[in-house]
């Protein structure tokens, strides 16, 4: 079978209207950059230097899906420090006044959630040992 010279280029989550801005907040937290955004379009995309993949980040009206069921579309971080950088998070969450819930697959695989912002996925903090 041959393979096609296709090469990864993004993914795409959708967030809540009205939330870009905090979204891009909480991603540059996570240090991450604005990649692309033309004009004052309600979308974007996020990258982390020097990976050349990027995430879409876009508004809509959908549905937010339960916290259990979005576990599973996660964007992963690789961190020395996951339960320090989740506590980070939820210092900077409480100072935004917003609602954010956390948890773990193991002590090492950390998740966590604003379901006031994220549609349709979570944002895990993995510890690097995991990927060793």
């Amino acid at each position: 079978m041959t393979k096609l010279n296709t090469k990864l280029h993004h993914f795409a989550y959708n967030i809540k209207p009205n939330s870009l801005e905090r979204v891009l907040e909480l991603f540059d937290l996570l240090a991450c950059t604005q990649s692309y955004r033309e004009d004052n379009q309600r979308w974007c995309m996020i990258w982390q230097k020097p990976l050349n993949i990027d995430i879409q980040i876009i508004e809509t009206n959908d549905p937010c899906v339960p916290t259990e069921i979005k576990k599973s579309t996660h964007i992963a971080f690789l961190s020395d420090t996951p339960k320090e950088d989740i506590k980070h998070i939820n210092e900077w969450a409480k100072k935004k006044n917003l609602n954010f819930s956390h948890g773990g697959w193991s002590d090492k695989e950390l998740w966590f959630d604003f379901p006031d912002l994220f549609i349709n996925f979570v944002i895990e903090i993995m510890h690097t040992s995991v990927v060793d």
